[in-house]
Parts: C-alpha cells; structure tokens; sequence
C-alpha cells in the first residue's frame, strides 16, 4: 500500500461487518495517502459467485456497486460494465454490505429450516426428509431445503458477521436461531456416534469437503471437520477420505489415516459416516454389514443406511435447537 496515494479506486469485495468500509477502510486509506476521505475514491463492490462456478457466474450475475462518492460509483460502474451487462447501484456502502450479508444469511436460514423440519418431524416418529420430498412433491410453494449440514467458509460466518454490531433485538435471535439450528447437526452426528459405534474398531469418514456439489477440495469452515476433531478427541481412530481434497490437506488435519480408496477405508471399519453430497456417492456400494450413517440421504444403493431424516427415531422424540 506504500504507492497509494488517493487517486486509485479501492474495492472492497470480501464480506464485512455493516459500517467496515466507512469507519475502517475509509480512515485507513485516509491515513495512508494523506488526504481527506472525502477526496478518497472506494466502493463496496460486493463478491456473490459460488464456489467451483466463480468464473461463471462472475460474468452472468448482476454486480452490485457503490461508492463514498459519486466519482468512486462512476469509476465502479465503468469497471464492471466490463464484465456483465447487469450493474445494480446501491444507495450507500451500508447497504451494499448488508446486501453481501443478506444473501448468505437468507440461504443459511433456508437451509436451517429443512434442519428445523427434518428435527421436528422424528419427535413425531416421521422420517424428516420423507416428508420433506412429500410437501415439496408438485407443489410449487413448498421449496423446502433437505436437510444436511450448512458450512463452509461463507456460510457458517455471515450470521455472526451481520449480527456483529446490531443491538439485541428479534430479528438478531432469530437470525443467531436459525444458525443454532444447523451447527447442533455436529454434535448430534457426533453423539449417535458415541451411541452405536464400538471406538475399539476404526472409524471411516468420507466427504471432508464441506460440500459435494459443486464439487469442492475446500476444507474451511467444514461441518465433516469439526465432526472429526470431536471424535478424535472422543478417542475413536479416524479414517479420513475425500474424492476432491487432497492427501496432503487431509494429512495435514492431524486427525487419522487418510485414504486414497474408499473401498480400502472401509475395510475392517467399525462403520462409515458419509458427510458431503458428492455425485459419486449414488453409486457406491457396500458390504450390507457395515453400518451408514449417510447424511445427506447420498448413497442411492446403501438402502440400509441411516440419514438425518431417521437417525434420531430410534432414541425416541429427541430434538435439538
């Protein structure tokens, strides 16, 4: 940042806490250049792709601009006009950060409640994702999320990030409620584990990635990860394997031996937790001995496995939230 000096255009992509780039950004460059802010050129220029469809959707999603001055919205629009035909201005900093925020928050929250669902309909002896498919089947105002876990390094931070600085009210218990919901996923898995699964015997997890669709090696923020690091400190011998993610970042985990081969992990395993939706999980198949905790309902051909739509039935009306 050495040869700032004012005149270049400063665009904040990442997502921030409402206010960062007025009352942090905006300062700091001032300081840096040694100008007033009100000369400075920046915008909040939220980035909204998908992981493993960025280069796509960067050309084909509407860009958000705006700036701390008319010049800085000027200069942003000329930018991304290079990119997409579709450039939407914001009214102020505030509101394009909130923007970044609402959209993971709303997917994060959409997601919890196939969470909320799936939980509540086995205190009743229903299979949650059952009837999930069941309300959703042919009806268009029923697009309710399956359950599975809600992760990742977006998603598991944008609650607590759009929550940072707003007073104690409704919609902040709501918000942080909904994000409860999905995290107590883990400790539930972890704790059906502990239930049914001898720790003298090895453990098998596979789906590391904290998803499968797109496919990803991304291991930041992963539900299947913090699973792990719960029942590695629980004292099971972990056997860890990912179709995407790599030996080294798998080994790196310090949680277990990590396979190249399924088929090979599973051998002499006391059971198997599937913890992403990888496409190559459909096909997958098994010794019909080997208990499945498959949660995201991936493995077509196991159709013995447990899912989260039925794991607590047995346990009797257990709910969690």
């Amino acid at each position: 940042m050495s040869a700032y000096d004012g005149s270049q255009l400063v665009i904040i992509r990442s997502t921030v806490s409402v206010g960062t780039t007025r009352k942090v950004v905006l300062p700091l460059l001032a300081k840096l250049s040694g100008k007033h802010e009100d000369e400075l050129f920046v915008s909040m220029c939220p980035e909204r792709t998908v992981e493993g469809k960025a280069l796509q959707e960067l050309k084909t999603l509407p860009q958000i601009i705006s700036g701390n001055n008319q010049a800085a919205i000027d200069m942003a629009r000329r930018l991304f006009e290079k990119i997409t035909p579709h450039v939407i201005e914001a009214h102020s900093l505030e509101e394009a950060e909130l923007a970044k925020l609402y959209c993971n928050t709303y997917r994060d929250m959409n997601f919890s409640i196939g969470n909320a669902f799936c939980l509540a309909a086995q205190t009743f002896g229903v299979d949650g994702a059952s009837v999930i498919r069941l309300a959703n089947e042919g009806y268009s105002r029923a697009k309710i999320a399956l359950p599975g876990f809600v992760a990742g390094p977006c998603l598991e931070k944008d609650a607590y990030i759009l929550t940072d600085n707003m007073p104690d009210c409704a919609s902040k218990n709501f918000i942080l409620a909904a994000r409860n919901i999905s995290e107590s996923l883990e400790d539930l898995v972890v704790d059906w584990v502990r239930r049914h699964v001898d720790a003298v015997k090895p453990l098998t997890l596979t789906g590391m990635a904290f998803k499968g669709r797109p496919e990803t090696s991304d291991l930041r923020g992963s539900s299947s990860v913090n699973i792990a690091k719960k029942l590695f400190a629980a004292g099971y011998k972990l056997r860890l394997h990912d179709f995407v993610a790599s030996v080294e970042d798998l080994e790196g985990l310090q949680l277990g031996e990590v396979f190249t081969d399924l088929s090979a992990a599973c051998e002499g395993a006391a059971a198997l937790l599937v913890l992403n939706n990888h496409e190559r999980y459909e096909r997958l198949q098994l010794p019909e001995s080997l208990a499945v905790l498959d949660t995201w309902s991936a493995c077509k051909q196991i159709k013995s496995a447990v899912t989260l739509g039925n794991f607590l039935l047995e346990e009797g009306t257990t709910c969690a939230g």
